[in-house]
């Protein structure tokens, strides 16, 4: 380990082309590495209670519709301090663009779900969550916005923003009938 990056590539994601949501992280952590698979961990039980609030049937369904990527596909290894993930570096970030753009251009998703801070401004350009999750924005494909499932988050403990991502997950719900009927 160098930096405290993991110096051998396991990208993790998930899915099958034809899905028609592209769901899009920051990057995998210890636990989706371990288990390839993308959120795996305590994020990702979290995502499931949001994708049921938003009327997906199932975990499995959520991921038989959904497609799961990241900006960054490795581990981008933990904070020094210990207390969670490092974010993904820009550098790394950048390196990884061609993945994302690829799968963009082969799946043509009718929904991304940008999870977080990074994969909403890499969709949407520089703007803080408040003014993004419970708002929709484009038409092909149509990007949600929502903050990211993480226990170190505290954007959720306003009400008003946990109002904007009922708000999102409404909105998503809406989309998931369009497509499931």
């Amino acid at each position: 380990m160098r930096d405290g990056i993991i110096p051998e590539a396991a990208p993790t994601f998930q899915g099958a082309a034809g899905a028609p949501f592209l769901l899009v992280g920051q990057a995998p952590g210890p636990v989706e590495i371990e288990q390839g698979r993308p959120f795996a961990g305590r994020a990702g039980r979290e995502l499931g209670r949001w994708m049921a609030r938003a009327g997906f049937a199932s975990d499995e369904e959520f991921r038989r519709l959904t497609y799961i990527a990241a900006l960054m596909r490795c581990f981008p290894g933990r904070l020094p301090s210990g207390a969670g993930d490092r974010p993904p570096p820009a550098r790394a970030v950048r390196n990884c663009a061609g993945w994302l753009d690829a799968e963009l251009g082969l799946l043509r998703p009718r929904v991304v779900i940008a999870v977080g801070q990074l994969a909403i401004r890499r969709f949407l350009g520089p703007g803080t969550l408040e003014e993004r999750v419970g708002r929709t924005f484009g038409d092909d494909p149509q990007v949600i916005p929502l903050p990211h499932p993480s226990g170190q988050s505290r954007w959720l403990n306003d009400p008003a923003n946990r109002e904007r991502l009922a708000r999102a997950l409404a909105t998503l719900g809406e989309r998931r009938r369009a497509v499931v009927g």
